[in-house]
């Protein structure tokens, strides 16, 4: 049998005759008789460790290993045990000094302790001695005995020695270097052979104390008086199939003797630990769940198996019962303490607390009802604790259920008793009082007048026409200012930030950032510089991020715009939650560096700046510059676009609006995937806009059951654009015609640039029925094959594998 030393270090440099550092553990000693149990010590670095061995055997044999435990580090980095190599001669000219400054073989050292030869030594370490005997604090002074040949383990025999369960034994080695510098290090076995004796648990259901939301309680009552206990381990099975539904283990500490002194049923071991009989040990009802689908109630056994330190170990059985008697199994538990947080005309601001349970939440429901009966579901984020409902209307009763859905979007359970809350909303804000409207009449009268004496002024002075050209260079000044820039490859249109499909209302709204601190952005890192879009409800600003410990950043800022409505203030959070909740980083998606919460502008996103623009834009440029590099690169953007959205995919998101006005390139023209977000309201409204030539047959009337397959058809379109540098798809059909031509079979026909590879691709990308349309992983691994890894994760298109 052998152990390591586990690797320790002896730093004794012969400079320093009085260094004697100590080393970082101890040594341990298995027993060879038997195999040693696998199991990790209780506590890392202990200077003992436990072999099982029968009682009253005369001879033990013991294998002690301390490999690369010891080492003289300076001899060792220096080489100064090693053989001493021949002089190399230094100059030659070829003519008339060849083997100039050679060092004559008369003069090597061959005489003497230390000669050319290397000196024996592992590690720098020419001699090992050991010593074994009964435990004690002191080093041995003498009986050592020379470990021969030179190696780091040893067996030792003993003889006559009758080792019983609790007795220990001590092994020393000594290790010496070649200046006399020497180091001790020893370890401590001890035996044991007998398991732990364990009696029978006690077991309480369901109890109201415990360390779990759902508790149950086991005391597990045991004794060994010669190795203590280590740990109690507990396996749950079925009892009709044997199945191990869930193993929990528990570690038993030690006690100090004094405190065993103090109690009953305590016992200490003659090593010293004192360990108590009874462990009491809450477990979770949640380790005993069923699946959701799992109709049928189950018998589960608790095995209980005890270990002792030699890692002998005793089992015993008990009963569980039907695992739905548990509290928490097969219950499903709706949010409580619903409060509410404000109350406006339109809207009402709730929050309430998760109930605890034993299965996973797929989401949150609020079902509102109407004074009509009529009813509107709120779908709300899994994790979320607060809600705005919106779109009520001024001066009504509300009243609504607010349930918790557990599972999956395939088998899930609503919980059954839905927190119920009823509301009314504010009346109607008014205009001006009476008072108000004729202050504000009399002050506009006043102003008038004000104005046309100013007029009059200035025409008879003849100032007139000088001040109304300055007013009029003014107000072009200013749209110049703010005016939207023009398209250009350097990304200052880049529509796709904000298309025309953000003004959707999103369940993500009702989310707060907590846990996300990371992704917050101090207000004062971020500067403004100039505008470059607008959409139905933000902006978006070119800007410079100085926040990340570097030169300034480029980024985009995309701010609410000056109107912040309730509705759009809850559309930038919905995104800003969506980001930070479900998409992470890809290299082929927009990435989303942070959010910055703006006590004038509201909170707003800070995006990747992809200076090169809109792809779609990109492409069209390039109709009448087509080159080879060109050609390569139509084919690296289409792979890299299938990467990022395989990695959406991945993350459960649905695009539902993949077009190349869509992706954006960066500075490397690395295509960059953005304009989607979470499920839109307006799928439910009946309001929603589709962009028909580039959506699936399946999709074209809603995008409500969009999935990954139907983005698998969109992707196709992508492809079809890319390598028509451009093309808007279906040229020669309109809109409202592709649904009925799609059905009849049509496909659009290869793009100039395409070859016959990616457009079979297309076309598996472009089947009428969903199920024959293969999903963005399989459609990555058909193309990865048309390309050859580069440097820097670039990737290259082989056209001659084809």
């Amino acid at each position: 049998m052998e152990f390591s030393l586990d690797y320790l270090v002896l730093r004794e440099p012969d400079i320093l005759t009085d260094y004697n550092p100590v080393p970082e553990f101890i040594t341990e000693v298995l027993a060879s008789n038997k195999t040693f149990p696998e199991f990790e010590p209780k506590q890392p670095g202990s200077n003992y460790n436990w072999q099982t061995t029968p009682n009253n055997l005369q001879t033990t044999k013991l294998m002690i290993q301390w490999e690369n435990h010891f080492i003289n580090e300076v001899h060792e980095n220096g080489h100064f045990l090693a053989k001493v190599q021949d002089y190399t001669p230094r100059l030659s000219d070829d003519v008339k000094r060849f083997d100039y400054k050679k060092i004559e073989s008369q003069f090597d050292d061959d005489e003497g302790n230390r000669t050319k030869e290397e000196i024996p030594n592992i590690n720098s370490i020419v001699r090992f001695e050991i010593y074994h005997g009964a435990p004690n604090t002191f080093t041995p002074t003498n009986g050592w005995q020379n470990v021969l040949p030179l190696k780091e383990n040893q067996s030792i025999v003993l003889n006559g020695v009758n080792i019983r369960d609790g007795d220990s034994y001590q092994i020393w080695v000594r290790a010496h270097d070649v200046m006399g510098n020497k180091k001790t290090d020893s370890t401590v076995v001890h035996f044991d052979n007998s398991p732990p004796q364990v009696y029978t648990p006690t077991f309480e259901k369901n109890v109201d104390d415990g360390k779990f939301p759902f508790s149950s309680r086991v005391t597990v009552a045991a004794k060994d008086g010669d190795s203590g206990m280590s740990k109690v381990s507990f396996k749950f099975v079925v009892n009709s199939t044997g199945e191990v539904k869930n193993q929990k283990d528990f570690i038993i500490e030690s006690q100090e003797k004094t405190y065993c002194n103090q109690h009953i049923n305590c016992d200490c071991i003659p090593k010293g630990e004192c360990f108590m009989r009874d462990n009491v040990l809450d477990i979770d009802n949640c380790w005993l769940k069923v699946p959701i689908d799992r109709v049928k109630d189950e018998v589960h056994i608790l095995q209980i198996s005890v270990y002792n330190l030699a890692m002998l170990s005793t089992m015993t059985t008990y009963n569980l019962g039907e695992v739905n008697s548990f509290k928490g199994i097969k219950e499903y538990y709706s949010p409580s303490n619903i409060t509410i947080l404000k109350t406006s005309d339109t809207s009402l601001g709730i929050s309430w607390i998760q109930a605890p349970s034993c299965y996973d939440r797929a989401g949150i429901l609020i079902r509102l009802f109407r004074p009509d009966n009529s009813t509107r579901d709120f779908k709300v984020h899994k994790d979320a604790t607060t809600f705005d409902l919106t779109g009520l209307s001024p001066t009504t009763q509300y009243w609504f259920q607010l349930f918790t859905k557990y599972g999956n979007d395939t088998k899930f359970e609503m919980s059954g008793s839905p927190a119920i809350l009823k509301f009314q909303t504010a009346e109607a804000s008014v205009g001006f009082p009476p008072g108000g409207v004729a202050g504000l009449s009399a002050g506009f009268i006043l102003l008038l007048i004000g104005v046309v004496v100013v007029l009059l002024f200035l025409g008879r002075t003849g100032r007139l026409q000088p001040a109304k050209a300055r007013m009029t260079q003014g107000i072009r000044t200013i749209r110049n200012t703010i005016r939207v820039r023009s398209h250009t490859n350097g990304g200052y249109n880049n529509r796709a930030y904000s298309t025309k499909f953000d003004d959707d209302i999103y369940f993500y709204g009702q989310m707060e950032s907590t846990g996300a601190t990371n992704l917050k952005i101090s207000r004062k890192d971020i500067s403004l510089e100039s505008e470059l879009a607008q959409g139905r409800f933000a902006t978006i600003y070119l800007a410079k991020y100085y926040g990340n410990h570097r030169d300034a950043q480029t980024v985009a800022a995309k701010v609410l715009k000056d109107d912040q409505k309730e509705e759009n203030v809850m559309k930038m959070k919905a995104k800003i939650n969506f980001y930070i909740e479900k998409v992470g980083h890809h290299k082929n998606v927009v990435d989303f560096i942070g959010y910055v919460e703006d006590d004038v502008r509201g909170s707003f996103m800070v995006l990747e700046y992809c200076e090169s623009g809109v792809l779609k834009e990109f492409l069209i440029s390039k109709k009448s510059d087509v080159t080879v590099d060109l050609e390569e690169r139509l084919f690296r953007m289409v792979f890299g676009v299938c990467l990022g959205m395989d990695y959406l995919s991945s993350k459960k998101v649905v695009h539902r609006r993949l077009a190349a006005r869509n992706i954006l390139l960066d500075h490397l023209f690395e295509p960059k995937i953005t304009g989607f977000g979470p499920e839109p309201e307006a799928e439910q409204e009946g309001e929603e806009r589709i962009p028909l030539k580039w959506m699936a047959p399946e999709c074209m009337k809603t995008t409500i059951h969009a999935n990954e397959l139907s983005d698998v058809f969109s992707f196709g379109i992508v492809m079809w654009e890319i390598f028509s540098l451009g093309d808007t798809p279906y040229p020669d059909v309109q809109s409202r015609d592709v649904a009925s031509k799609l059905k009849q079979g049509y496909k659009m026909k290869k793009p100039e640039y395409c070859d016959d590879a990616f457009y079979k691709i297309m076309l598996k990308c472009w089947h009428y029925h969903p199920n024959k349309r293969s999903g963005f992983a399989e459609v990555k691994d058909q193309l990865s094959h048309m390309f050859q890894e580069g440097p820097s994760e670039e990737y290259y298109y082989r056209s001659n594998d084809l």
